[in-house]
């Protein structure tokens, strides 16, 4: 072969191979540039799908009525305690007629998330195989509704008694407040039962604002701080 064909034949396989590269490197650098695409685009949808739930801020998730139930009567003279009410139940016995009365008061028991310390790092948007981990906040619970007033289930007052005034109801009220919410806090199926029910609100919820684009969701929920 003369020098001249050698030459070119040369020529030709190193411009094949240079072509070869130039495609390798581009074939490379297309996937280089998916592959970052696709992890933005995982990103992306973990702070739309943060934001959405860092929206709800405080979500009230269920709530239950308790009621407490008290009556004002006269003391009678077994059970007065000191002079004061030792002569008070001395002037209710010797007085005609009948003074007692029963009121019921309500309060609301809820329960609740409150959203603002959600973070990033508690929401987990797995784009390739389309699903969500989410790592709630804890339940709560509060009482609502203290400003209801008491109802009047039963009202006798007859003869020379005198009528069950505004200073009685007001302070009958504060007792079955505070006696209800001690009963509550003392007994946990109040709030236990409550707080399971919010659970699966919660899961719901959330499954339903996450799923709706083809997403599997998992919703973990943090152990109560003590």
């Amino acid at each position: 072969m003369r020098k001249g064909d050698i030459a070119e034949k040369l020529n030709f396989l190193r411009g094949r191979y240079y072509g070869m590269k130039v495609f390798m490197n581009l074939i490379f650098a297309m996937s280089l540039v998916a592959a970052v695409l696709a992890g933005c685009g995982g990103e992306d949808q973990g702070r739309k799908y943060y934001t959405e739930v860092k929206s709800v801020d405080k979500l009230v998730l269920a709530q239950m009525t308790v009621t407490k139930m008290a009556t004002v009567s006269d003391q009678s003279l077994d059970d007065a305690q000191g002079l004061k009410q030792t002569v008070a139940a001395i002037a209710d016995a010797v007085k005609i007629g009948k003074r007692k009365a029963a009121y019921s008061y309500s309060t609301y028991l809820r329960a609740y998330m409150d959203m603002s310390d959600f973070s990033p790092s508690d929401i987990i948007v797995d784009d390739r195989n389309k699903v969500i981990i989410l790592n709630l906040p804890e339940i709560k619970t509060e009482f609502a509704g203290r400003d209801l007033g008491i109802r009047e289930e039963h009202y006798r007052v007859s003869g020379l008694r005198s009528d069950i005034n505004a200073d009685e109801r007001a302070a009958l009220k504060e007792r079955m407040n505070e006696t209800l919410k001690k009963e509550v806090k003392e007994d946990p199926e109040f709030r236990d039962k409550l707080e399971a029910q919010a659970r699966g609100k919660a899961k719901d919820f959330f499954t339903s604002l996450l799923g709706k684009d083809g997403y599997t969701v998992t919703v973990n929920f943090r152990s109560p701080t003590l």
